[in-house]
């Protein structure tokens, strides 16, 4: 089993490791593989059910000494149903960034994972509409957990496991909150001897160092079908999105990222009225991977230009007719150095929403030609030392 997971970890990152080892982006030696099984309680309406058993099977690489990215699916059984889920979380070492207390056997203090991601969800069973199937028992989740390890050996662990899925209102025809809570136990196989080894070149070395705050404000566009539809609505459609973002530079290449933005939208627009057909406000509010493409390219000190595309997911929500819903977004961030302390950025971002928080779907009828493109400009300010090396300028470097 052991061979068979490390081997299918490797082949997941074959093309960017053959290229990374020597350039610190992911370090030899820190992909792992996980197989978990417990019980679940699906939470909907008010009500609540108890299943089991649950599956899953987790594949990942540490990134940082304390920020891991991981992939992985499940099998949930519960209230008659099957459902199945396949997505990407991060997994943040919080002793190692905060605390710094460990035992070489994991047995005092408990280590612990704070876990956030997102990925879509399936189900199969008696309760599945085939009707609506493709809009009501299929949807996007998100997830936060906690991962309690203990050594049993060089390379293997095994730990309790919590993870709640959060799913959108609406899901299966449960119009209030909709929580799958998943309980489990498992075991861990590490592909190196030393977790605490899983360290890349030039990583942030204190927990006060490398955190970031930044504000911004910019502007979006409602879009539905935006390459398709003949009638997107024009300077109608623009909306306002200030934002709120804090985050951590892990080492030279990797960095994440928390942002709260979004005030105004619009649902599609009327071609009769000649004007959208509704304006709303919304929050949305994310958790972003970025991996600074600038570091990685000119390999030197002090770069001044930073340019870091990213992939990330949250809640969001839509207050007219009160609505939570997850959504996905992408895109690209400028980040220009100005100083020790300052950086100015530009962003460039894409967030793909459910219809039900468009106001619909375009004339495609596809859930994913709704989204709220945006272009953001603001200030971000540094704390500490900034111990990452892409942060020193040139005559700083000793």
């Amino acid at each position: 089993m052991k061979k068979i997971v490390l081997t299918l970890l490797s082949a997941l990152f074959v093309m960017g490791v053959s290229a990374q080892e020597n350039d610190g982006i992911v370090y030899p030696n820190t992909f792992y593989g996980s197989l978990n099984a417990g019980a679940s309680l699906f939470a909907h309406d008010g009500e609540s059910s108890f299943g089991a058993p649950s599956i899953g099977l987790t594949g990942g690489v540490w990134l940082a000494e304390p920020l891991a990215i991981q992939l992985d699916v499940n099998g949930i059984m519960n209230d008659g149903n099957t459902f199945v889920t396949a997505g990407a979380d991060f997994k943040w070492d919080v002793n190692s960034t905060f605390f710094h207390l460990y035992n070489k056997n994991f047995l005092y203090p408990v280590p612990f994972y704070v876990m956030l991601g997102m990925g879509g969800m399936w189900v199969m069973g008696d309760n599945v509409s085939s009707d609506e199937a493709s809009t009501k028992d299929n949807s996007f989740y998100m997830a936060m957990g906690l991962q309690a390890p203990m050594r049993i050996n060089n390379y293997m662990d095994i730990f309790l496991q919590y993870k709640c899925f959060f799913l959108p209102q609406g899901f299966m025809s449960y119009n209030g909150d909709n929580f799958i809570h998943n309980f489990g136990i498992g075991i861990n196989l590490r592909q190196g001897s030393d977790p605490f080894h899983r360290r890349t070149v030039h990583y942030t070395r204190s927990r006060g160092e490398d955190w970031f705050f930044a504000l911004g404000i910019g502007p979006n566009y409602s879009a539905f079908d935006i390459f398709t539809n003949e009638n997107r609505g024009g300077l109608s459609m623009l909306g306002w999105a200030p934002e709120i973002m804090a985050g951590r530079n892990f080492s030279n290449f990797w960095s994440v990222r928390f942002v709260l933005n979004g005030l105004t939208a619009h649902e599609q627009y009327d071609t009769v009225q000649q004007a959208p057909s509704k304006d709303y406000r919304y929050t949305f509010l994310h958790a972003d991977v970025m991996l600074n493409v600038s570091q990685l390219m000119m390999r030197g000190r002090g770069v001044k230009f930073n340019l870091l595309p990213y992939i990330g997911a949250g809640p969001v929500w839509r207050y007219d007719h009160p609505r939570f819903d997850i959504a996905a977004n992408f895109g690209m961030m400028f980040r220009y150095y100005l100083g020790r302390k300052s950086d100015i950025y530009m962003d460039l971002r894409y967030v793909m929403v459910a219809p039900g928080v468009g106001g619909g779907t375009g004339p495609s009828g596809h859930f994913f030609g709704v989204g709220l493109p945006s272009l953001t400009v603001g200030y971000v300010h540094n704390f500490g030392h900034n111990s990452t090396r892409y942060r020193i300028p040139l005559y700083e470097v000793r």
